[in-house]
């Protein structure tokens, strides 16, 4: 049988991509959708990345029932359905470069926004809220890197880490099946994304099952540096690659 770099290559990114999922609750499209871009195309990328995306939701949706802050995470999951079709629209007509570009940058002020410590002085209204779920949302259906706009809104709050974790989590469930529905309907999953996904599930699984273990007992300091680091650093791959 001969040896498929790009698989190998993939099963790699995917393993990573699943600890940074399982430990701080997102992080995994920051790293998968790069690598898969440079090696299936941008589209693929997306695509694979939201089919090996569901069982990972399912499998963390205890957490996210138990822990999360649904008053805060409700909003932004409903909003995000309204913009999730336009982002996917928007996938297929833009250029590539310029997309990853835009993404870059919005997720580098994410990341400088978590590091300085921003805090809300008072809770955050409706209109906030659902202005935040709406921009996410549609990044989401362009570039399946919907979580910065919700993690910098949900650490600015006064969350502790397991909420802003369960609500990232909680946040992606409202997601993921509707993102499939919307991808079917534009005709875009072929087969060999299909089974390129099917091909990558376990190595994902696997790292998730990892992180999860690991996030026990972790510090609200260490929690905020790794988000901030995952955030950052796929912010400058995305940005300079």
């Amino acid at each position: 049988m001969e040896f498929d770099l790009s698989l190998a290559l993939s099963v790699v990114a995917l393993f990573v991509a699943g600890l940074a999922r399982g430990f701080i609750g997102f992080g995994a499209g920051l790293v998968i959708i790069p690598v898969l871009a440079v090696l299936y195309g941008p589209v693929e990328a997306v695509l694979t990345m939201t089919l090996v995306d569901i069982p990972a939701t399912l499998y963390l949706m205890p957490t996210a029932v138990r822990h999360a802050n649904w008053r805060s995470v409700a909003p932004l999951g409903i909003a995000s359905l309204f913009t999730l079709p336009l982002g996917a629209w928007f996938l297929t007509y833009v250029e590539p470069e310029d997309m990853r570009r835009i993404i870059a940058v919005l997720v580098i002020s994410a990341g400088i926004m978590i590091a300085s410590g921003w805090r809300y002085s008072k809770t955050p209204s409706k209109l906030l809220t659902v202005t935040v779920g709406l921009f996410s949302g549609f990044l989401s259906g362009a570039s399946n890197i919907g979580g910065p706009p919700v993690v910098v809104f949900l650490m600015a709050g006064r969350n502790s880490a397991i909420e802003v974790r369960a609500g990232i989590m909680a946040y992606f469930s409202f997601s993921v099946l509707f993102r499939i529905v919307i991808y079917l309907a534009f005709g875009m999953v072929t087969l060999a994304i299909f089974w390129l996904a099917v091909a990558l599930v376990l190595p994902y699984m696997a790292g998730i099952w990892i992180g999860a273990r690991a996030f026990s007992g972790v510090s609200e300091k260490l929690f905020r540096y790794t988000v901030l680091g995952v955030v950052l650093t796929m912010g400058g791959v995305a940005l300079f690659r």
